[in-house]
Formats: structure tokens, C-alpha cells, sequence
């Protein structure tokens, strides 16, 4: 692995100085300060504001449908019955939110769930990643990198099934026993699970593909809602260690794509310092890769920064997507996908 950047120096380049309006903030609502000074120079005052409400208010669970073993509309009649009341996702005809649901039995406990009639995610959100990955037109096989416990692998399964194979790789082994929980859960016979540093694939791993999924380990600062511990878990340090991981892992993922393929990096923070400052830079020392827009608009999400912090960033980054919970009523989540070039 080639030394990319060092800690100190993602810290120079990362750390604000919060004001007083961030600091006042950040002591009302229960964050470190540099946090909401970040969040108050890309969206101003007022919205800050809304964004930090909107982190308050819990959202309801989502599921999707394993359209490998049951229709949407049938899975959704049996969940009704069972007296749970289902909204559909606009943008995703097998997904549903969970608006409402019985003293028992749980949306987890339900023997079409144990069956592996559906997944459940935490929020909408994390559907987006293999949608905009995967056309009904691929077939091959696809790498996802970190996928563990399993939602984006088992989505990309269900959407190949029959066109290809997913390569489900993790490091964490007790996230890689969840891994594998729900793949045989949900009788997916097309995923298989591989154990490995994802910085270290392209040395290991004696294969190359047209699509890989980096859903990158990160701060998680977009699901504050689900873990208001997260207010305050991150300092500076700690998010420089992340994002100098982040770099090497999308170094990596690069590297195991094949010129033409399309890569999506996701992560589940709101951060620029994990999304717009880790493509810019590994653009300072690679070009063998561009940004190229989704193939389908399926809502309207908010675009990537073209700046930030006195950084110019590409005008390519408004091909990106970032959702904002007080924008899109879902979690804080970022995409962008690259072609190897």
C-alpha cells in the first residue's frame, strides 16, 4: 500500500475553529462544536437549525422485499394482516416504511421475516447505493467491498440474481457472522462471503470487476437520529484516522476495478471531510478515474460541494448526491459513482 496522506495533514486540512453561534449550538443541542460549525458554514444558521431538529426526531424502519422469494404486493398484504401498516416508498416500488406496528409480534420477529420474505434497514436511504449501482441490464459480478451485516450485499444479490455473483467481503467478524446470517436467511445462493482487509484485495485477490460498492466504514454522523452518542463520539483525531482509511480503502477499490467499470462509494455521514475531501484527494495523485452521473434521478437529493473550507473542488461533485435528513426525511447519507478511466 502506497502512503497516501498522513494524519497530521488531513487534520490541517479538516479542522475548523467554531464561533460562538456554533458553539452556543453545539452546547444546546449536545455536540462537539466543530460539528456544528462545519454544518452552519454549508448550510447557514437557520438551516443548521432544522438539520440538528430533524436529528432529534426518530424515524420508522424500512423494509424490502426479497423479490427472490415473494411478490411486494403479497408481502404486503401478510404484514397488513398481521396489523402492520406499510407507506411505500415512492422511488422503490419493493420497499416499504413501517409506520405503525402491532404489540406483537416485532417487525424482526415475524415468521415471513425468518423466512427471509424482507430485509430491514434503518431508513430508506441505504436502498439507494445498489439502485443506482445496478441496471436490468448488467450481468457479471460485483464486489462489495465492506459489506457487512449485509443489507446492500443482499439487495445486490436479489437484484442479480440469475445475472451474476456478489463477492461480500468484511473485515469485522462478528458483522461477517451477521453477513452470512442473512444471506442464508434469505436463501441467496449467489453471494459469497469473503474475510479480508479491504486495503489489501488488490494484493490477494486475483480478480478484477465491472462493479464494485464501497459503502465505506465512516463517522456515521448521518444517524445521529438512531445514535445521538454520535454527537459527541468523533473528535478531530478520530475523523482523521477515518478519512485517512477512507482514502485507502477507495485507493483500493480502484484498483481492483476494470477500466470502463463504475464503482459507487457511499457512505453514512453528512461529513465533507468523508465525502468531497476524500475524492479530491486521491485526485492529487490519481487520473486514471472520473465522476459520472446517475443514471436515474429518482428523487431530488441535494448535490456534493464544489467548495469548502477555502478548497475548490471539480464542478463534477454536483453529479454526486447527499441526502439531508431536514431536507429528505431519511438519515444522513452521500453517493458517488466513478468510472475507471
Amino acid at each position: 500500500m502506497r502512503k497516501i496522506i498522513s494524519v497530521d495533514e488531513i487534520i490541517r486540512d479538516i479542522y475548523v475553529s467554531p464561533g460562538k453561534p456554533a458553539i452556543m449550538l453545539a452546547e444546546r443541542y449536545g455536540y462537539l462544536p466543530y460539528m456544528v460549525e462545519r454544518y452552519i458554514r454549508v448550510l447557514g444558521f437557520r438551516e443548521t437549525t432544522k438539520l440538528l431538529e430533524a436529528f432529534e426526531k426518530p424515524l420508522a424502519p424500512v423494509i424490502r422485499t426479497n423479490t427472490v422469494l415473494i411478490k411486494p404486493e403479497k408481502l404486503a398484504e401478510r404484514l397488513e394482516n398481521l396489523g402492520f401498516e406499510l407507506e411505500s416508498i415512492t422511488w422503490l416500488p419493493y420497499a416499504y416504511r413501517v409506520v405503525d406496528a402491532p404489540r406483537s409480534p416485532s417487525i424482526g420477529s415475524t415468521h415471513e421475516y425468518l423466512k427471509g420474505l424482507y430485509y430491514i434497514h434503518r431508513d430508506a436511504a441505504a436502498l439507494l447505493p445498489p439502485v443506482l449501482l445496478i441496471d436490468d441490464s448488467y450481468e457479471g459480478d460485483v464486489l462489495d467491498m465492506c459489506a457487512a451485516p449485509g443489507g446492500k450485499a443482499t439487495h445486490l444479490a436479489q437484484l442479480l440474481y440469475g445475472r451474476g455473483r456478489i463477492i461480500a467481503n468484511d473485515l469485522v467478524l462478528y458483522r461477517i457472522r451477521s453477513l452470512i446470517g442473512h444471506v442464508m436467511r434469505m436463501r441467496l445462493d449467489n453471494v459469497d462471503v469473503t474475510w479480508a482487509d479491504a486495503r489489501k484485495l488488490p494484493s490477494i485477490m486475483n480478480k478484477r470487476f465491472r462493479r464494485i460498492l464501497l459503502d465505506a466504514p465512516c463517522s456515521g454522523e448521518g444517524t445521529i437520529m438512531f445514535d445521538p452518542g454520535r454527537k459527541t463520539r468523533t473528535t478531530i483525531k478520530d475523523l482523521a484516522l477515518i478519512v485517512k482509511r477512507e482514502i485507502e480503502l477507495l485507493d483500493a477499490a480502484l484498483d481492483m476495478l476494470e477500466p470502463g467499470g463504475i464503482l459507487a462509494y457511499s457512505t453514512c455521514s453528512i461529513a465533507p471531510e468523508e465525502n468531497e475531501y476524500v475524492i479530491y484527494r486521491l485526485m492529487m495523485f490519481r487520473d486514471d478515474f472520473e465522476i459520472v452521473e446517475p443514471r436515474v434521478k429518482l428523487f431530488e437529493w441535494s448535490p456534493w460541494l464544489t467548495s469548502y473550507k477555502g478548497i475548490d473542488y471539480t464542478s463534477d461533485f454536483k453529479k454526486c448526491l447527499r441526502i439531508w435528513p431536514h431536507r429528505h426525511g431519511m438519515m444522513g447519507f452521500t453517493i458517488c459513482l466513478l468510472r475507471k478511466i
